[in-house]
């Protein structure tokens, strides 16, 4: 499958961190576009022809998964929703309470792509207390690039150590504010000692940036620059303040020396006196063996990865869980007031949004060796149903044989089925029950799986099939039951008479026939029925339209099914009757819970039973 993927930016810092995912992405043959919501990242993403510039641009291209580098994304956009951090937690202040408050859940993402056990460790906390989403520990992918690490700098090679300037954007905290530490860093320039690259945080006011680029000399360079890792791999000290950089620079080992940090970390060279810089320095081209092992430990808990891969592994856990089941996670919070705010200052007003974390269909091939088990053909009717059959026949891939039986499409299902699915068939439609008992004897393999287009099997539902096939039935059973997960028009159904909604879609080819009925049939087995505990996920009527397309055409085959059991009409079946099914659905079945969705439901239930008998009507009077 070919996934849509969309990195989600706010500031021009993240665009590294997107980089190497957006190289990773294409490397694997997938799609990626770029979005900015603040104008400073715009305006640097404006060179990347693969940018999106608007809002309805990004909602317009529906990704499968979206990874941000800021605190938010949109609710209201689709895609797995992973944030994958724009920055190391900087540790600034000693409060343990605050670090909490670091790790701050918004209730946005589905995924949190952590960088190591000290993320790790706090979100999988969250995780258990909040419920509505998941973690897995990947590394960061900014720092891909830093691998593998560089012994020393070549100006350290040639005996003029480079040293390397970062700062944060609060002034309170900010080195690049502070007087005494321009003149220091000045007069340094002009000995010759060193060779300082300097860069500074996007957010810090032009005038100051403007003040530090005076400097310039052939000792000072200024970069205005994000990309800080080549930066990093030159450079042999750093002296920062409390910026995260400092995080990145050392996973290199290199110390760094700390201007004003509000907490002693250990694994930091600390001063807070501009005249004590030039010694600070100077102790960091030679650091003690303890600090370096302070250093080492802090990165094991930092960030343990040092192969370069974690880009790999985030797409690779993105992957695999917009497919997993999440069954078991909650919804998500209603945060409406942040949900305002992100449509106000994206000026895009939209009523839509979804609480449920975004699943697709399972690729994942199942973990087991088809030699052993039980073969089983996966069969999937199909009309015109251009905009399910790749995700269909995708959650079927572990089938030993995916058989299309198409009935004559003109939209391109039958060309992407031919593509895709082991065999493909056609044959004339009649009715869904002829149409299913004609193509079950045409299957290859004793087991059948019968999916509609509309319908995914979820991993634990796969696993449940291929685990009946590793170990068949030794009783009688030769068919299964499986509950379906409906939703409709996108959004979740759980009442509305469709909660225990229940159907006959694993069993033996030789064993079954569906009713000979237009409408609803239903499989008559010749053996027992068992049950699955896991469902099909069933999104069914993407729209309004198609449903009342497809109930009216319902309408024509339940008027047949019901000429040869119902009397004379009367005002009973064409008041009572659709009353009593918006009713049952609305009411008894508690179709009101689902909100306007049930009511929708309720409303289009009675509406085709008053089409059944008006249609009937026509049927008898012969004006069909």
């Amino acid at each position: 499958m070919k996934y849509r993927f969309l990195i989600y930016i706010s500031y021009s810092y993240s665009i590294p961190i997107g980089n190497p995912l957006e190289d990773e992405i294409y490397s694997r043959g997938h799609e990626v576009q770029w979005f900015a919501d603040e104008a400073e990242g715009k305006e640097k993403l404006a060179s990347k022809q693969n940018a999106l510039s608007t809002i309805k641009d990004v909602v317009a291209y529906k990704p499968h998964i979206v990874l941000a580098a800021t605190n938010m994304v949109p609710d209201f956009i689709s895609g797995l929703k992973v944030q994958v951090f724009h920055g190391f937690l900087a540790q600034k202040r000693p409060s343990k309470k605050h670090i909490f408050s670091e790790f701050r859940i918004r209730g946005f993402f589905d995924l949190y792509c952590t960088q190591g056990p000290s993320t790790t460790n706090i979100f999988e906390q969250l995780e258990a207390k909040h419920k509505h989403f998941k973690v897995i520990e990947t590394g960061w992918s900014k720092v891909d690039a830093l691998f593998p690490l560089t012994p020393a700098s070549e100006n350290k090679k040639k005996g003029i150590p480079t040293i390397m300037i970062a700062s944060t954007f609060t002034e309170r905290l900010s080195l690049a504010y502070n007087e005494a530490v321009f003149q220091k860093i000045k007069r340094l320039t002009k000995t010759g000692l060193y060779s300082f690259k300097m860069v500074l945080h996007p957010k810090i006011p032009i005038e100051i940036v403007a003040k530090w680029k005076g400097l310039q000399n052939e000792n000072f360079t200024f970069y205005d620059t994000t990309h800080l890792i080549p930066l990093f791999k030159q450079s042999d000290v750093l002296f920062a303040d409390t910026t995260s950089a400092i995080q990145e620079f050392l996973l290199q080992k290199k110390p760094v020396v700390a201007f004003n940090h509000t907490f002693p970390h250990n694994y930091l060279i600390h001063t807070h006196q501009a005249e004590e810089i030039e010694n600070t320095i100077n102790q960091g081209l030679k650091p003690p063996l303890e600090l370096i092992k302070n250093i080492e430990t802090f990165i094991s808990q930092l960030h343990p990865y040092f192969d370069g891969k974690s880009s790999q592994r985030i797409v690779d856990s993105c992957i695999y869980y917009v497919h997993a089941d999440k069954s078991d996670l909650k919804l998500k919070p209603r945060n409406l007031i942040r949900k305002f705010k992100i449509r106000n200052r994206l000026e895009h007003l939209t009523l839509v949004t979804d609480r449920e974390p975004y699943t697709l269909n399972p690729i994942e091939d199942f973990d087991t060796d088809a030699s052993t088990r039980a073969k089983i053909t996966a069969i999937i009717p199909t009309g015109n149903e251009i905009h399910n059959i790749e995700e269909v026949i995708a959650s079927v891939s572990f089938a030993d044989e995916v058989l299309v039986v198409d009935s004559f499409s003109n939209d391109g299902t039958f060309e992407k089925s031919q593509a895709l699915a082991t065999r493909v068939i056609r044959r004339d439609y009649q009715y869904s029950a002829s149409q299913k008992n004609w193509a079950i004897p045409q299957a290859k393999h004793d087991w059948v799986l019968l999916v509609d287009a509309d319908e995914r099997v979820t991993p634990a539902l796969r696993d449940e099939i291929l685990a009946i096939l590793e170990n068949p039935p030794t009783d009688d059973t030769v068919a299964y039951w499986m509950g379906r997960n409906n939703h409709f028009m996108g959004e979740p159904v759980k009442h509305s008479g469709w909660r225990n909604d229940g159907v006959i879609r694993l069993f033996k080819r030789d064993h079954v026939k569906y009713q000979d009925k237009n409408v609803h049939a239903e499989i008559i087995a010749d053996g027992a029925v068992g049950k699955l505990k896991n469902k099909l996920y069933h999104n069914t009527y993407i729209t309004l339209d198609k449903y009342l397309e497809k109930m009216n055409r319902y309408a024509w085959w339940q008027a047949k099914d019901y000429d040869k059991k119902t009397g004379r009409l009367t005002p009973y079946h064409f008041f009572i009757k659709p009353f009593w099914g918006f009713f049952k659905h609305y009411i008894i079945q508690g179709g009101y819970r689902d909100g306007v969705v049930g009511l929708t439901i309720g409303y289009i239930q009675g509406y085709t039973v008053f089409m059944r008998y008006a249609k009937l009507w026509l049927l008898r009077k012969n004006r069909h």
